[in-house]
């Protein structure tokens, strides 16, 4: 082959690698910007108009009342609190020196002024960081993490009943701790979580009211959460097939105590009621 065909050759093949590497590099890019959208979409702060009902149901403050103070604070849940919520939902991780937090999130992006896991920290090393994300942040230049024990304390002050998200599927041998202080501070208690085996864990210690997180209802949702003593099911009550296959109504003739979450209007509000449901998880909504 004479050297102008090799020099042809190699010509068409850096062509081919610089198009591959091309592309490679508009997808890199293309993800990265996907991801950072998806990531300052899940960051952003929410508008909340604080709603009333008149209807007769049982209202519990979605991370406290998330609509007016930073989610999973004190001040939330002292706000909801003062609203008068029957009870106020948190989410709870363990610290790396065995300290149960509050905080919806494994990891303190989204929430804090610096970037960690919460379960690879200590209680201190967490209390350093400052929250700077969430409603009216800027009326709270100081605020933190807020404790287990804390939140614990103001569901006692207030009288409101603590309802406790198990997350993932970490520290489940530590969850005497969590049935300890409950029983410590004196506050009446229910559990909920996406994973089944954490209800069964805690059934074993406390005959609490469970409630089995679903975002659509299935027959074999409905199973296991009969298979469970004293266990009901809560789901995502914007989901429209919840209503459309009947589902909802399937819950309550089995004799299921059920919930709905995070019902932010009053209209599917009123649907859910003229569903038979009555346990309802907002952010913003108060009788």
């Amino acid at each position: 082959m004479s050297n102008a065909a090799e020099g042809k050759k190699w010509s068409k093949k850096k062509k081919a690698i610089v198009i591959v590497l091309s592309v490679l590099l508009a997808l890199i890019v293309l993800v990265v910007a996907v991801g950072v959208y998806a990531l300052n979409t899940y960051c952003k702060t929410a508008d909340y108009d604080v709603l009333q009902t008149n209807q007769n149901v049982t209202l519990i403050a979605h991370r406290g009342m998330r609509s007016v103070a930073p989610e999973n604070t004190a001040p939330a849940f002292e706000e909801a609190g003062k609203h008068g919520y029957w009870g106020a939902e948190c989410d709870i991780y363990r610290t790396k020196d065995g300290v149960w937090i509050v905080s919806h999130d494994s990891h303190t992006y989204r929430m804090m002024d610096k970037s960690a896991f919460v379960e690879k920290k200590t209680y201190d090393e967490l209390m350093e960081q400052k929250v700077d994300n969430g409603v009216n942040v800027e009326n709270y230049p100081d605020l933190s993490f807020c404790s287990f024990e804390d939140y614990l304390k103001i569901c006692k002050d207030y009288g409101m009943v603590a309802v406790i998200e198990l997350k993932g599927k970490n520290n489940t041998e530590h969850y005497d701790e969590i049935i300890d202080l409950v029983q410590q501070y004196g506050v009446e208690a229910v559990y909920i979580s996406f994973h089944f085996e954490n209800l069964e864990k805690i059934r074993a210690l406390t005959d609490a009211p469970v409630y089995f997180l679903t975002q659509k209802i299935s027959d074999e949702d409905i199973e296991l959460a009969l298979s469970l003593d004293n266990c009901g099911i809560d789901f995502n009550g914007n989901k429209a097939e919840n209503f459309e296959k009947g589902m909802i109504k399937k819950c309550i003739e089995k004799g299921l105590e059920v919930g709905a979450w995070t019902i932010d209007d009053t209209g599917t509000l009123d649907k859910l009621v003229a569903e038979g449901v009555t346990l309802i998880t907002t952010d913003n909504i108060t009788k």
